[in-house]
């Protein structure tokens, strides 16, 4: 995997950087975002991160949190590159209603639907944004400390739900062999990532499973979480990233979809795919103005409950219907 030369030319001449991830970031994004910022630290850059303050509890066990900025009169009125990191589109990016000005735009990303909106892109399917974070850190020649290898870690884990998806690649183990060195140890983090929750994400897991229901002779699983659900137990943080598999979990699924109502009539669609079936979710999210990877994607829809459901379950029938022949195969 080649990394963009254009991209080490402009860190190397820069001295200044702004980092953004996504809206409601994830344990990827975060994680990823941290690691390539101390990494530029470690080669005498300064950074700022602007990141939406929405972030599970869970992740605070990673430093740099605390110098995330989220009030734009903090940050610098220019920087030499802007770096937009596991965003599928710019739209998608948490980001400052006034952009400051900028002389370069750098896009690190994993995502299929990623059509390169930065002035110099490495864009790249893997497993997680972290993959891409770690391969150009060590291109750069940036230190790689513990701190950021829990970072990394983080990240990795996080998007291949504990390197059990699909997602998964030779790369992605050497890259977690390679964050082992010297006998580096991950599994309280992976255990508080993955095993851990609270008692009001525990009943909004809870919730999530007595909603569940199945369309299209059980093909398609079909979760709701309405709005005052989502506030009787603490709001969308406390919604964690494994209710968005919960319908991959039931046979004969291959197609879930998680419906958040965040505000009311503003539903974030969280959708999945399961493997071998060559179903691509992201061509629905895409129609959604969302994105993603061909087996979790995701996007927003803006109407009514009933026009919600309209829309989305036929939608996702017709997906599995489209890719009947290769099914049957399978």
């Amino acid at each position: 995997m080649k990394i963009p030369e254009k991209i080490g030319q402009i860190i190397g001449a820069g001295q200044d950087f702004l980092i953004l991830a996504h809206n409601h970031p994830d344990g990827d994004a975060v994680g990823s975002v941290s690691a390539l910022g101390r990494g530029l630290k470690s080669l005498g850059k300064h950074v700022d991160y602007y990141m939406d303050p929405e972030i599970e509890d869970k992740l605070g066990f990673i430093d740099e949190i605390e110098l995330f900025k989220h009030d734009a009169s903090q940050l610098a009125p220019k920087y030499d590159a802007v770096i937009y990191v596991d965003c599928s589109t710019k739209d998608y990016a948490y980001a400052p209603e006034q952009m400051p000005e900028c002389a370069n735009t750098i896009v690190v990303d994993h995502h299929k639907s990623n059509e390169g909106y930065g002035d110099e892109n490495f864009v790249e399917i893997t497993g997680a944004a972290g993959e891409l974070v770690y391969l150009l850190l060590k291109d750069l020649g940036a230190e790689i400390d513990d701190d950021t290898k829990d970072a990394l870690f983080t990240a990795l884990s996080s998007d291949t739900g504990s390197f059990q998806f699909s997602n998964v690649t030779s790369q992605t183990h050497r890259i977690a062999a390679a964050l082992h060195e010297n006998d580096k140890i991950f599994s309280p983090i992976s255990k508080r990532l993955h095993s851990e929750k609270s008692y009001a994400q525990m009943k909004m897991y809870g919730e999530a499973v007595h909603s569940l229901e199945l369309h299209d002779d059980g093909q398609v699983a079909f979760i709701e979480l309405p709005y005052n659900v989502i506030r009787k137990w603490g709001g969308a943080l406390n919604i964690t990233d494994d209710v968005s598999n919960i319908g991959m979990s039931v046979i004969p699924v291959i197609v879930s979809a998680l419906a958040k109502e965040t505000e009311p009539d503003v539903w974030r669609i969280s959708l999945r795919s399961k493997s071998p079936y060559d179903i691509d979710v992201s061509e629905v999210s895409l129609e959604y103005g969302g994105g993603g990877h061909q087996r979790a994607a995701g996007c927003t829809f803006e109407g009514t409950e009933q026009e919600m459901r309209d829309a989305l379950i036929p939608r996702l029938e017709r997906l599995v219907a489209e890719a009947g022949e290769d099914i049957c195969e399978s």
